[in-house]
């Protein structure tokens, strides 16, 4: 038979075979950038960490209950999503370069549209259809880029001569001309006229502190929290005058619940640990529900714009959902099938039953050939594991597992 006869048809044949691959799981893995629909809470995009191949998106339409991958985007990170709060059809994705990914057909095609410098986060005005913000910076200094065409096109604006990225920013939901900027070195800024003017509102800081995250109350836009490196700060005077609020070491994220003002979440450091906090007083206090949840490295939260006690935390391990709170977690990642299995081993004892370790994840077992996964119960100390050994027993395994550390 011809040579090349004989490549050909050994590339259909293995074209064939490895087209009947399809993954079984386990479910979840390492999410980057989550964001819920405000027009409808059923509806969530993740895009999670794929690196070096590009990320998939993936969306549910039935709150996290099963996912469906509907289109990949051409980046290595992606690291905050937004779903513009006129037009749902508009999905914006941030990552690691001067450009926006924007997508207006749900997020099945994105677009790549340049912006004048790196963006960090990004909000759409809630009273004023096409105005969008994004926190970073322009040329060597903190900014605030804004467009007014729905992420077409950008202009920066710059508060002042600071050099550094700006990390977060917060638009008022009852005078939206007013945005506020935070930075580091205790940096806070506030424009009355859509970031055209800015004044320092940084009275009460800590000095050298990061300004991590901002929220304003849906109510009261007086009263807004700020998620710094020194912990949760407070303003009663719309950021006149500032006041710690104490309990948390470290807060990177924190979100007045839209359904209910006096509701807050955050998450941040008790001690060495991250946690998932609460606040029932508009950010007074705050509390960590029990049992609660474990969180780890890159842990982020959505919260459900038409009930309070709804929210969804997403990390490594993937996404879950509260119903009460944060009291009681539920896996919310059907079909998110993104792990990178280090190691896998068959039981010499049951060949249906198998474990096996999902990078930054934990180890799984499977009793029917990976139809189902149950995570198993965490004893990593460096994240990963090399190798899982089972010595045979009579209807049950011994298992010896081989970590970075020992």
């Amino acid at each position: 038979m011809n040579k090349k006869l004989i490549v050909l048809s050994l590339l259909i044949l293995f074209a064939t075979i490895w087209s009947d691959w399809q993954p079984i799981g386990p479910d979840g893995g390492n999410i980057m950038a989550l964001a819920i629909d405000p027009h409808n809470s059923e509806i969530l995009y993740a895009v999670p960490y794929e690196y070096p191949n590009n990320p998939r998106v993936f969306k549910t339409t039935d709150e996290g209950t099963n996912w469906n991958q509907i289109s990949t985007i051409d980046d290595q990170y992606v690291l905050f999503l937004a779903v513009d709060q006129h037009q749902s059809n508009i999905v914006y994705g941030l990552g690691r370069s001067s450009y926006l990914h924007r997508s207006t057909d749900n997020g099945v095609s994105w677009n790549l549209i340049p912006v004048p410098g790196q963006g960090v986060e990004i909000k759409t005005d809630p009273l004023v259809p096409g105005r969008v913000y994004i926190a970073g910076y322009y040329s060597t200094q903190a900014a605030l880029l804004i467009s007014t065409d729905y992420g077409l096109t950008w202009t920066p604006s710059v508060p002042d001569t600071f050099r550094g990225t700006a990390n977060c920013c917060a638009v008022d939901p009852i005078d939206t001309g007013t945005v506020y900027l935070g930075s580091a070195y205790s940096r806070l800024y506030r424009s009355t006229d859509s970031g055209a003017n800015w004044e320092l509102r940084n009275t009460g800081f800590s000095t050298d502190i990061s300004i991590q995250s901002l929220t304003i109350n849906p109510t009261n836009s007086n009263v807004i929290l700020a998620g710094t490196s020194d912990g949760m700060y407070r303003t009663t005077n719309g950021g006149e005058s500032w006041s710690s609020v104490g309990a948390i070491n470290s807060v990177f994220e924190v979100e007045f619940s839209q359904a209910a003002s006096n509701i807050g979440y955050a998450i941040g450091y008790a001690d060495t640990t991250a946690q998932f906090y609460v606040s029932t007083d508009s950010g007074i206090t705050w509390t960590i529900p029990t049992p609660g949840i474990k969180l780890d490295k890159g842990a982020g939260f959505v919260t459900d714009q038409s009930e309070e006690e709804v929210c969804y935390a997403y990390n490594t391990k993937g996404i879950f959902k509260t119903l009460d709170f944060g009291n009681h977690w539920q896996t919310a990642h059907q079909n998110i099938r993104i792990a990178k299995i280090s190691t896998i081993s068959v039981s010499p004892s049951d060949n249906r039953r198998i474990y096996l370790e999902a990078a930054e994840n934990g180890v799984f077992k499977s009793n029917c050939a990976g139809d189902t996964w149950t995570r198993c119960e965490d004893f990593l100390s460096c994240g990963s594991i090399c190798g899982i050994g089972i010595a045979p027993g009579i209807n049950s395994d011994t298992l010896y597992a081989l970590e970075g550390v020992g």
